[in-house]
């Protein structure tokens, strides 16, 4: 009877890597990269021989290498995300009409972005019969509005007249709660 060969730490370590670089054809390439043969590196793989220093010079070379040039090209791409990002103009309010509630943000770069959260949104949660109750109310779940417009800004989610539009669709997994019940506790117990 043959005795069962175990993967070792080096084995393991060895086919971690091979996976994360190149995938499911990692041994072939693994031998191109570090000019072994394909026999060697099956036995490296089972852990049925030490893998020797200078092979894994070779792999940390080439593992650098490609972390080089991963670390180049997120440092191109972070910018482009970060002009992307949304947060509130300063001195801007939320403007209300019959059909909702407007808003403005504004990319890093200063371009306005204009929102609107449908009335359903707000008919839902909190009560309209004052508006400061629907102001108050978007301060205090401003994050979440803000949250939901970057996403469809992210997603180039735009109407026809360029406005991100927030409906019931949009924040329904969102944590808003419907204050229209406090509200109303709050009335019958300060009546006479």
């Amino acid at each position: 009877m043959t005795e069962q060969i175990r993967p070792t730490q080096e084995s393991l370590l060895l086919r971690q890597i091979g996976e994360v670089l190149f995938g499911a054809s990692w041994q072939a390439e693994f031998c191109r990269v570090a000019g072994v043969s394909d026999r060697s590196m099956r036995r490296w793989a089972s852990g049925q021989d030490s893998i020797p220093p200078g092979v894994w010079r070779d792999i940390q070379a080439y593992a650098r290498g490609q972390w080089l040039t991963i670390k180049y090209f997120d440092e191109n791409i972070t910018p482009l995300i970060g002009e992307s990002l949304l947060h509130p103009i300063p001195n801007t309010r939320p403007m209300p009409d019959s059909w909702g509630l407007a808003f403005a943000l504004a990319t890093t770069g200063g371009r306005p972005v204009r929102c609107y959260i449908r009335r359903e949104v707000l008919d839902d949660r909190v009560s309209y019969q004052r508006m400061s109750d629907v102001f108050d109310y978007f301060s205090e779940h401003a994050d979440v509005f803000y949250g939901v417009a970057q996403r469809k800004f992210d997603s180039g989610e735009f109407d026809e007249d360029g406005r991100i539009v927030i409906g019931n669709d949009d924040v329904h997994a969102e944590p808003l709660p419907d204050t229209r019940g406090s509200r109303r506790a709050e009335k019958r117990s300060s009546a006479p």
